[in-house]
């Protein structure tokens, strides 16, 4: 698959393990995007506030906040912040995750072990769906 991303995409990476921080980081910024690690979702939201961030994958076990309450948080946000495309990701490969994920406004989940590729192609559609409007 050929993907073009525009000049400038901003991804926000909010993970505590500090390996997959770097792996996602590296991974991304392969593709060329513009990569911003906080390692818990207090300082996800300090960077979220400060920067224009065009995509969002957060943990969802984590200190200080976790990724559901980090999730509900931007989406009481105004939009543009408000409605930036979030991936959720979890340890936990169970169905009511997925869905409590969902409900409180992620726009994708996936499961640890994390593959780069499958990562990189799911906030691909997440950034052409959020392109077109959709």
């Amino acid at each position: 698959m050929s993907r073009v991303w525009p000049e400038n995409t901003r991804v926000l990476v909010v993970e505590d393990d500090q390996a997959t921080a770097r792996l996602i980081q590296a991974r991304l910024e392969m593709e060329g995007l513009q990569v911003f690690v906080a390692h818990n979702g207090v300082d996800g939201l300090e960077i979220l506030h400060r920067e224009a961030i065009d995509l969002i994958t957060t943990d969802l076990m984590m200190p200080a906040m976790n990724g559901f309450r980090l999730v509900q948080e931007i989406r009481d946000l105004p939009p543009p912040k408000g409605r930036v495309p979030i991936l959720l990701i979890s340890s936990n490969q169970n169905e009511q995750d997925m869905v409590r994920c969902l409900a409180a406004g992620a726009d994708d989940y996936m499961t640890k072990p994390i593959s780069a590729q499958v990562l990189v192609e799911r906030l691909w559609r997440m950034h052409q769906r959020a392109s077109s409007g959709g």
